[in-house]
């Protein structure tokens, strides 16, 4: 009998042994700027990880153990293990950011490898293209006082670059500086080429109902949310019919960027950034009914970049129309954009977005 109950013991240890995957080493690494954590297991592994501020969680499918010779802390970071729930916790110090994890199976390799990359700082400047609407022979709306919408989205764009210069981590790209016409695909071409974080279009249009006033905000669809967004979204288009060029002859093209484009992530966060202009602006500014609108502009198709194009208010309202030339409504309006624009990185900083 006693041999019975140690041969199932032993059973029972060596399936423990067979069906653990064991933490052999945990190594610490850096560079300049990057740091690395690397945990290596007796054998590929398969978990589940969350990223917070100061904490990165791994849950494991499998039953895990840690071997004797793992080292839990460095100066940075300690590891800690709950046996109960198979999850281990890095804590760290300080906040992390850019965190990237992930797995690297054993193949020719001693060990399966848990990679974590992270920084302290975030020293990566945030790359942000301000695409003043039209330009040059495309002067856009003609507003009842004559001003042009291709001036009022110039001065803005310039405002809103001169406003981020207290800013050091941020690099601000304007598609035009100048009064001169430039083709809506290369607009996004210079978000791809810069590899923009974000990507805001600004504009001041004209609308047949004299009344209608205030801010409104357009994301991507396939389908506008309503026909005044379709039709403004093919009045915006055709400019580049006064270059000799229809978009509409790269459906090919255009519809391989569309799908790209309607990727979960990307619309996702153009609607999250137009939540934060909107807070930005609902205290103290004019915003439209319905703010957050969505048509198919051309400038707004960039790939995996999020693009908002902001409708700073109507040119053939009279009251919009003296707000948009007055420099302190600029200066105001351009203010805001920036404010909400900080504050939508600072919101995907803390939620490792």
């Amino acid at each position: 009998m006693i041999k019975f109950f140690k041969l199932i013991f032993l059973l029972i240890l060596y399936c423990n042994q067979a069906y653990s995957d064991e933490l052999v080493n945990l190594r610490f690494g850096s560079n300049e700027e990057k740091k690395r954590i690397v945990l290596d297991f007796s054998k590929d592994t398969f978990f589940k990880h969350d990223v917070f501020e100061k904490k990165i969680e791994i849950s494991f499918k499998n039953k895990i153990k840690i071997g004797p010779k793992v080292k839990l802390q460095n100066k940075d970071v300690k590891l800690n293990y709950d046996e109960n729930l198979n999850k281990i916790s890095l804590l760290f110090n300080k906040n992390i950011f850019s965190t990237n994890v992930y797995l690297l199976k054993k193949k020719q390799n001693v060990h399966s490898r848990i990679v974590i990359d992270y920084f302290n700082k975030n020293n990566r400047k945030r790359i942000i293209i301000i695409d003043p609407g039209h330009g040059g022979k495309d002067s856009g709306a003609i507003g009842l006082y004559k001003n042009l919408e291709k001036d009022i989205t110039l001065k803005v764009g310039l405002l809103i670059k001169n406003e981020f210069k207290k800013y050091p981590n941020y690099k601000i790209v304007l598609t035009r500086e100048k009064d001169y016409f430039i083709k809506l695909r290369n607009r996004t071409r210079i978000a791809k080429q810069n590899n923009a974080d974000i990507f805001i279009s600004l504009h001041a249009d004209f609308n047949r109902n004299s009344r209608a006033r205030g801010i409104s905000l357009y994301t991507l669809s396939e389908r506008a949310s309503d026909k005044e967004a379709a039709a403004l979204a093919r009045r915006e288009n055709r400019s580049d019919l006064i270059d000799g060029v229809d978009l509409s002859s790269e459906t090919s093209e255009v519809t391989s960027i569309l799908l790209d484009l309607t990727k979960r992530d990307t619309l996702n966060q153009s609607s999250l950034l137009v939540n934060f202009l909107i807070d930005s602006f609902k205290k103290d500014m004019n915003l439209l009914q319905r703010t957050h609108r969505y048509a198919g502009f051309a400038v707004l198709k960039s790939l995996d970049i999020p693009s908002v194009l902001i409708e700073m208010g109507y040119l053939s309202n009279k009251h919009d129309s003296k707000l948009l030339v007055t420099e302190s409504y600029q200066k105001k309006l351009s203010k805001k954009i920036v404010k909400a624009i900080i504050e939508y990185f600072d919101w995907k900083d803390k939620n490792n977005g």
